[in-house]
């Protein structure tokens, strides 16, 4: 799983990355600066996330849970990336 530091972001919008926001809906808290699909993992992890085969940049508060997730997608045969630090990094100067 490649781990995407905050600085390579704006490349990879736009490369046009599909970015999925994973938190769970009570930690849905920080707006996201991008566009974004909501898949909490959860549904990733039951495998009812209906996502397409593109190369996915998951998010999350502060980067764990997209860990997982991308782990999941992985197994999955997706090629999935986490932002690293998650949407703390992108707001502490990041």
């Amino acid at each position: 799983m490649r781990r995407v530091k905050p600085e390579e972001l704006p490349a990879l919008l736009n490369q046009g990355v599909k970015v999925v926001d994973v938190r769970p809906a009570d930690k849905r808290h920080t707006p996201l600066p991008f566009a974004a699909e909501w898949v909490p993992l959860e549904k990733i992890q039951a495998g009812e996330h209906h996502l397409p085969r593109v190369p996915l940049l998951l998010v999350c508060e502060k980067g764990l849970i997209s860990q997982v997730a991308a782990l999941y997608l992985e197994a999955e045969g997706y090629e999935a990336m986490s932002l690293e630090g998650g949407l703390q990094a992108l707001t502490v100067g990041g």
